[in-house]
């Protein structure tokens, strides 16, 4: 995870969940994207016990402006894809220990009509499977909940060479097998800035707040993706703050 820079003595951990099953209940979780919910507050139980603080993005932006230091042993908790789970699995949770976190929305799947399909990976997912709007502005409005772009619709891969591998969306420029040409610098630039664009108008247009955070889909991205994200043509308001990327 990368995040904005602050001093060695400033530094925090993150912990980043996705999806909340009860049907991976277990001492050992049996897939890694998944946590049941009686593990997740065991995570929480934790945290509290062992005398970890959960930051927000404020607490974030305040430590690296100077303004205040992060508190003592400062932990992140972030959930990204938009799963529903973390509306009536987590959230419960958070509010019981007051813990403030990132969410990140991917906003091509969650435009998806109710009743139908999310192309997720290899699997078609029911649009149920994530947040509705209505979830989504409550957790906005509780004051607990932060949304993060997790990008429009750069959370697969595209065709990268000859070969037929993919790669991320969000890191490569994309093979063109008709023309057996590559898409040029430029056009990969303006592919992803759009995207970013896209995808903070649709978390605005529910939140009523442009995002501050970027979470790059799969953990990828690369000097071109990291500068647009950090460019402020790409948020709608420009007196927000840069995107911190993680």
């Amino acid at each position: 995870v990368q995040t904005c820079a602050l001093p060695i003595s400033q530094a925090f951990e993150v912990f980043c969940y996705h999806d909340v099953r009860d049907s991976v209940d277990g001492d050992l979780e049996q897939e890694s994207t998944t946590i049941s919910t009686k593990n997740l507050a065991a995570h929480f139980a934790w945290i509290q016990a062992h005398g970890y603080h959960p930051i927000s993005i404020n607490d974030l932006l305040d430590a690296k402006s100077g303004k205040k230091p992060l508190p003592s042993k400062p932990v992140l908790l972030t959930f990204d894809d938009g799963y529903e789970s973390f509306y009536s699995r987590a959230f419960p949770l958070l509010k019981l220990y007051k813990y403030p976190a990132v969410a990140a929305l991917v906003g091509s799947w969650l435009e998806v009509e109710s009743g139908k399909t999310v192309q997720y990976g290899d699997e078609q997912v029911p649009r149920e499977h994530f947040l509705s709007t209505q979830q989504i502005k409550e957790l906005a409005d509780s004051g607990l909940v932060e949304f993060a772009s997790h990008s429009y619709d750069l959370h697969h891969g595209i065709l990268a060479n000859p070969q037929g591998n993919k790669i991320a969306a969000a890191v490569t420029l994309q093979y063109d097998p008709a023309s057996k040409t590559y898409e040029s610098r430029e056009s990969y630039r303006t592919r992803i800035k759009q995207d970013f664009i896209k995808n903070n108008a649709f978390i605005q247009s529910i939140t009523g707040k442009s995002p501050r955070v970027m979470v790059w889909p799969y953990g990828s991205y690369n000097a071109i993706a990291a500068e647009v994200a950090d460019r402020k043509s790409t948020r709608l308001n420009s007196s927000h703050r840069d995107y911190l990327v993680c």
